[in-house]
């Protein structure tokens, strides 16, 4: 039970392998989330871009022959939120290699809130706030409820041909009301934003700690206090470059590959990772619709089960999403994804659906 526990977690708070949908143009471009363990994010999906964002802004003119820029953010608020509600079905909450033979499918509740503050918003810098609470029921598998806290800040500056961008974030997650893990993040970036393209290069550094199953803090001593960490626990790094197709009127075609070194405080659970992806936006008049494919190849250090050599892994995911707006900040969506896992050692793919609806509001202020 507890690997399947850390598996749902990893799943259902998104600390894992393929990262979020990239923001858009407007935004800073902040690297992928981290892949600290042992599954892809499946869904719940990335949110659609808030309605309270300002749409891609035009290029600025040329600042030197033959260079054209995009702005690093167009007339965007000086506080926005989202308020989220959903629910959907998980064919193989535990990620069990056969989930005929086990109860690991549920339906899955969550809610989610997310708040932002930009003191810092012009055509050549960019600083954004956010705090982000969340929590996802699971009635077929009450002891796996989940609970999550975010804090975070990213920044973003335009020169005359790049643009820089950082971020840094901390987590804390909680199972069953205890607290199960946390990260803190930070990474760097640097843009070649044009006006129809744009190509992305991206470091990031996570510390990843996952509590002993025996030694999980209770509640809101959780927040602040963390249990021993467990062999899954460790620091990763990772690289990426991407490239964006800017297709006219908020549509992108988004095509990337990340590499990277997750270091484990032991042997099996450390790897080397490679994972492309291709992600698509479109912007129909009203309508969020997102849809994206990853592979990641992965390569442990050491033997599971003596005898039977290092695991080799594939993961691959495929997700889709549409949002309507129903006026006033207001979208209802629906979101599907399938997810596998291949390996060696056979006891840990899997194979997964989930599906889904969603309701949510955006809403924005200036001072």
């Amino acid at each position: 039970m507890n690997r399947t526990t850390t598996l749902l977690l990893l799943a259902s708070l998104g600390i894992a392998a393929e990262g979020a949908l990239p923001p858009a143009v407007d935004e800073v471009p902040m690297p992928p989330p981290p892949a600290p363990a042992e599954t892809p994010l499946p869904l719940p999906l990335p949110p659609p871009p808030s309605s309270a964002e300002a749409p891609p802004s035009a290029p600025v003119g040329q600042r030197r022959a033959g260079v054209r820029v995009a702005r690093v953010s167009a007339t965007a608020p000086t506080w926005d939120g989202r308020l989220r509600l959903g629910a959907g079905w998980d064919s193989n909450a535990l990620l069990d290699s056969d989930p005929d033979t086990t109860q690991a499918a549920t339906a899955v509740y969550n809610g989610e809130g997310q708040f932002g503050w930009r003191p810092v918003a012009d055509d050549t810098d960019f600083v954004k706030a956010t705090a982000t609470i969340g929590y996802d029921r699971r009635p077929q598998l009450a002891d796996l409820d989940s609970g999550k806290l975010a804090l975070g800040v990213s920044g973003a500056h335009q020169g005359e041909t790049l643009t820089t961008g950082a971020s840094l974030s901390t987590a804390r997650y909680w199972l069953d009301g205890d607290g199960a893990a946390a990260e803190l993040r930070g990474g760097g970036s640097l843009a070649w934003l044009r006006a129809t393209s744009a190509d992305l290069l991206a470091a990031e550094l996570a510390l990843i700690h996952f509590d002993l199953a025996s030694d999980r803090p209770a509640g809101a001593e959780g927040v602040i206090g963390l249990g021993d960490a467990d062999d899954r626990s460790g620091t990763l790094g990772a690289v990426a470059w991407r490239h964006w197709w800017q297709l006219g009127g908020g549509n992108r075609l988004e095509g990337a590959v990340r590499a990277g070194r997750f270091f484990a405080n032991s042997d099996p659970e450390t790897y080397s990772l490679v994972q492309p992806w291709l992600a698509l936006r479109l912007r129909p008049d009203g309508w969020q619709i997102e849809a994206r494919g990853t592979i990641e190849a992965r390569t442990y250090d050491g033997e599971r089960t003596h005898g039977d050599g290092n695991e080799n892994a594939v993961l691959a995911t495929l997700t889709a999403s549409a949002d309507r707006r129903l006026g006033h900040g207001l979208w209802l969506g629906g979101y599907t994804g399938l997810s596998a896992r291949d390996s060696n050692y056979t006891d840990r793919d899997y194979q997964r659906w989930q599906a889904g609806a969603r309701l949510t509001w955006t809403f924005s202020a200036e001072e």
